[in-house]
């Protein structure tokens, strides 16, 4: 079962493996990501930073959808998974309907970091262009919890709240 699907630019790292995992404790953490699965390097590094006690799986958009719908194997453990981008979270909440929340942390550019330009600061350190709101939109009318959120010890921001900056 998907406690958990979370947008995180940096994929894995520091509060992801402490935090996040510490508050779920998830049995599997799951990275979302073609262009990491698609990279062994890639996948490597992000393997460094795996918690102890924890399975940990680099796998494509794909390859997560099949994976997290085929196998019964999955639907018994408590998974967060992990995407770079809320493109990325669309694609999943429309392919995997057990997915019931998710949070939105900081995306960032391969090339220049955190990228604010364009953007409304919907969260503490948590920006978002108006393509992205309308993905975010789409998820909440499906029913999916979305608030935005960077560790588990700050306060979250609902949809309802953050999408009053889009009203203007």
């Amino acid at each position: 079962m998907i406690r958990l699907l979370r947008v995180d630019g940096r994929l894995v790292h520091g509060m992801v493996a402490v935090t996040w995992v510490g508050e779920l404790k998830p049995n599997v953490l799951v990275v979302a990501n073609d262009a990491a699965a698609n990279d062994c390097f890639h996948t490597m590094t992000l393997k460094l930073a795996k918690p102890a006690n924890v399975d940990m799986y680099v796998w494509t958009l794909k390859k997560a959808v099949d994976r997290m719908n085929n196998s019964e194997k999955y639907k018994k453990k408590k998974i967060l998974m992990i995407v770079g981008t809320i493109a990325d979270a669309e694609y999943m909440v429309d392919h995997c309907p057990e997915i019931q929340h998710v949070n939105i942390g900081p995306e960032v550019d391969d090339t220049q970091g955190r990228i604010t330009e364009g953007k409304k600061e919907i969260s503490s350190g948590v920006w978002c262009s108006q393509e992205q709101f309308a993905m975010l939109q789409r998820m909440h009318e499906k029913g999916v919890e979305v608030f935005a959120q960077i560790t588990p010890q700050m306060p979250a921001v609902s949809f309802s709240e953050f999408a009053k900056k889009f009203e203007e």
